[in-house]
């Protein structure tokens, strides 16, 4: 079997605005936005807006790379998580990873990068093919 790329999807967004709308809303904008384990997570972090700031950019760059924008997608359907040695690793809802099952998306991969107060994220997805013979 063989890769295919299904989709890549790129966003950027200043941590100023979520900043702005962290003073503003608090946990109300935290539960609408992020998933448990983003939640959780957050709270480990020294700059909760640069961190809420990846994360929405993920999910962002998430519904690029399906290529359906948030139509039939929710905030929390999709988050970024860091795996022990930090790496960035997209999660799902049991709702969307049943969906990437019957789309035939096999693998989901994201990047994350941030410098002078703007982040950025790359969501790249694949599907697997059956190669004829």
């Amino acid at each position: 079997m063989a890769a295919v790329l299904h989709g890549v999807g790129i966003d950027i967004l200043r941590v100023e605005r979520m900043q702005k709308l962290l003073d503003r809303h608090g946990r109300r904008l935290l539960d609408k936005l992020l998933c448990v384990a983003e939640r959780r997570e957050l709270r480990t972090r020294r700059d909760p807006a640069r961190a809420l700031a990846m994360c929405f950019a993920a999910k962002e760059a998430f519904v690029k790379a399906l290529g359906t924008g948030f139509a039939g997608v929710g905030y929390k359907d999709a988050g970024v998580v860091r795996e022990p040695g930090g790496r960035p690793r997209l999660v799902f809802s049991r709702r969307m990873q049943a969906r990437l099952r019957r789309e035939g998306i096999a693998a989901a991969h994201v990047s994350l990068s941030d410098d002078g107060g703007v982040v950025c994220a790359c969501v790249v997805l694949e599907k697997q093919m059956v190669r004829a013979i």
